[in-house]
């Protein structure tokens, strides 16, 4: 009896050593193929959207014409290790009808970043820093001033914080423009962003327009409250993006 136990116990011994043999070269072939994926596939993005805000740019009665021209402007943070210096931003559209990048527009410089990197100031993001700017091109929202009628916006409560018109009470007008921007533009219509490091990359984030949300969305989204707020109480929209152009240039 003693020596079949002794034999049923070399036996599975055996098989258990086989098993965690087996199981180690597994995970030795898994660590591999993770080591080739990491190196085949590219370093993370360090940037990240944070929210984008559209406002109107000639909303005067008195200009006739560009009354459908918005100012983009975007929030960044840098979730790398190092700091990211900007030098050069370009705006486009994308797999969108009757919707295009607008004659308008503004130099570089401050927390402006327009596609010719001469006439810009170079803007540095500190490790987990987070940044305001604009782009210097604008883009054209054709039929919006004709949806965003006084009579439409008539009931639209706007909130303010600091006199500055930053989102409303009612936000089912949220969901009304996403729906104008889907039929007008398409459902996929989107601003395409791309801006250029010191490090020779490029940074690309997409902004759908008509899946805007509200101020509370941190999810790279256009806050189109503010869009809607601004529009209705264009008179004292202090500056295009609401924010303070904390800057640091790069030495």
């Amino acid at each position: 009896m003693g020596r079949i136990w002794n034999s049923k116990a070399v036996k599975y011994a055996s098989l258990s050593f086989a098993l965690i043999a087996s199981i180690i070269g597994f995970f030795s072939n898994v660590g591999g193929v993770l080591s080739l994926v990491k190196e085949v596939t590219p370093n993370d993005e360090p940037l990240v959207a944070i929210q984008g805000r559209l406002t109107a740019v000639f909303r005067h009665p008195s200009l006739t014409s560009n009354q459908d021209d918005a100012a983009l402007s975007i929030q960044i943070r840098n979730y790398s290790d190092s700091p990211v210096t900007l030098i050069a931003g370009s705006l486009s559209v994308q797999d969108a009808m009757t919707l295009a990048v607008a004659k308008s527009g503004a130099k570089g410089g401050g927390c402006t970043l327009g596609p010719d990197r001469n006439n810009n100031t170079p803007i540095t993001i500190a490790p987990g820093g987070t940044q305001w700017l604009s782009l210097g091109s604008n883009v054209e929202l054709r039929g919006v001033s004709k949806f965003l009628t006084e009579e439409r916006l008539s009931e639209v409560f706007v909130h303010q914080l600091s006199n500055t018109h930053f989102s409303i009470a009612q936000l089912t007008y949220v969901d009304q423009l996403n729906e104008f921007f889907q039929q007008t533009y398409g459902a996929d219509s989107k601003l395409k962003v791309k801006l250029q490091s010191t490090s020779g990359g490029e940074h690309v984030f997409f902004f759908p327009l008509a899946t805007g949300k509200d101020l509370f969305a941190k999810d790279g989204s256009l806050h189109h409250d503010w869009f809607i707020a601004t529009w209705k109480n264009w008179r004292d929209v202090g500056s295009l993006g609401g924010y303070k152009c904390y800057m640091k240039a790069e030495s």
